[in-house]
């Protein structure tokens, strides 16, 4: 068992092999990010090395306190690649309820591993916005037929390395059931339904 806020990110995170560091410098490479949203966060703190702003929210009560810990943004601070001081908040709440965060303020929304993000979040999700969504609970599947999100670019991990493309876009979320694909269908699945082609990670941009 950890002993230290240090201790439980490194359990979970560098020492699963799971930071997915690369991932988040990507698009910071890519994309002006200044604001990140990542609900369903639990202790993940990685995008705030890459990030100046990032807003975690959760219910689990290691991550309120977690994110209490001052350790944790020493750690931060030693491994931000901005110049700014980096600003950390967290709301110990569900995502699917409302919390104290503007609407339409940040630059990129995270999906990753916490159920259907897309949806109750929106509203904190700038007009061009990204959601960064990967498959497992079916949210980037969700979003693929939102039409206030559009689907831009793929993320493959290969070797420990993350690619970025925007090619045959159009080839991505062609379903194998034949059952007509709503978002009552995948909401009550719960998990992602079998696409003939898929990625690793998927990025969309909120268009309206």
């Amino acid at each position: 068992m950890p002993k230290t806020a240090v201790e439980l990110y490194r359990q979970y995170y560098p020492d699963a092999q799971y930071e997915r560091r690369g991932l988040f410098a990507l698009l910071a490479e890519q994309y002006q990010i200044e604001a990140a949203l990542y609900p369903g966060s639990f202790v993940h703190i990685t995008p705030s090395f890459c990030y100046p702003i990032t807003v975690y929210v959760d219910t689990d009560q290691r991550a309120r306190t977690f994110f209490a810990d001052p350790q944790i943004h020493e750690l931060i601070a030693s491994h931000k690649t901005y110049p700014q001081e980096p600003v950390i908040r967290f709301h110990a709440a569900s995502y699917s309820e409302r919390f104290a965060e503007d609407d339409a303020n940040a630059d990129l929304l995270i999906s990753q591993y916490a159920g259907f993000v897309s949806q109750p979040c929106k509203r904190y999700l700038k007009i061009g916005g990204l959601l960064l969504a990967n498959n497992s609970h079916g949210d980037a599947g969700l979003a693929a037929i939102d039409p206030a999100y559009r689907l831009i670019g793929v993320i493959q991990q290969r070797n420990g390395k993350y690619q970025l493309s925007a090619h045959e876009l159009e080839t991505y979320f062609i379903p194998k059931t034949s059952a007509p694909i709503t978002r009552e269908y995948l909401e009550s699945r719960q998990k992602g339904i079998g696409y003939t082609k898929t990625a690793s990670v998927y990025l969309f941009q909120r268009v309206m």
